[in-house]
């Protein structure tokens, strides 16, 4: 029986083009305390599932800092009410995941970036070439702040441009029956916000009030091991 679950996890690794690290970690559906990893041996896109939440590891940010999102939604969060979904579903975290979390800033810099505006790599990729035209919103990166909140928040453009190397690595084709989308912090136009779709598009031109069953929120925490 265990053979069939460690082979079923190894395919869905090469399914959604991730790879095992060389660690001592648990298996990707292994639910264990946080004292069972080494994170500092993950590779980004790592599945992992830490005290009954199942996570994808993004990022080493240094001084034992690692950033990582939640492989699931938030579902019915809208662009404009997520954090306080977010916040709900944070508090509720078991108090040994908390107890790692590290400070970001209490209010984020997001500027915003007009879906119009944008310009794009091939549809592969589908990442923006232009965030330089938006400085507010290219500068705003996820990272621990001190003085800031230990508290759980939605990615910016600018992490999903950086920490996503392509359409399919942003995808949760995990979720029945189709996947789901989530959300991003950065605003479109007035009465916008980015958004990653079912099928990993970015896109900015959904109205900040848009939203239903088929996704929502998807919270990320920087924690320190």
């Amino acid at each position: 029986e265990q053979h069939h679950a460690e082979l079923e996890d190894f395919l869905r690794g090469i399914q959604n083009g991730v790879m095992y690290d060389d660690g001592p970690n648990p298996l990707p559906n292994e639910d264990s305390p946080p004292a069972a990893f080494d994170f500092s041996t993950m590779r980004p896109g790592r599945i992992f599932t830490m005290a009954g939440e199942q996570y994808r590891y993004l990022e080493n940010q240094g001084s034992g800092n690692h950033l990582i999102i939640r492989n699931n939604v938030i579902s019915n969060a809208r662009f404009h009410n997520q954090e306080s979904f977010i916040d709900t579903w944070y508090s509720g975290l078991d108090a040994s995941v908390r107890n790692m979390v590290q400070p970001v800033a209490n209010t984020f810099t997001t500027g915003a970036i007009p879906h119009e505006d944008v310009t794009w790599t091939d549809g592969t990729i589908n990442r923006p070439t232009n965030l330089h035209d938006f400085p507010e919103a290219d500068a705003d990166v996820s990272r621990v702040v001190p003085g800031g909140t230990p508290r759980a928040f939605p990615l910016s453009v600018a992490d999903v441009t950086r920490l996503f190397g392509n359409r399919q690595e942003r995808r949760l084709p995990h979720i029945p029956p189709y996947g789901a989308y989530w959300m991003l912090r950065t605003p479109g136009a007035s009465g916008h916000g980015w958004i990653v779709s079912m099928g990993g598009w970015m896109g900015g031109d959904r109205l900040n009030t848009w939203g239903g069953p088929e996704g929502g929120a998807r919270p990320a925490l920087i924690i320190n091991q």
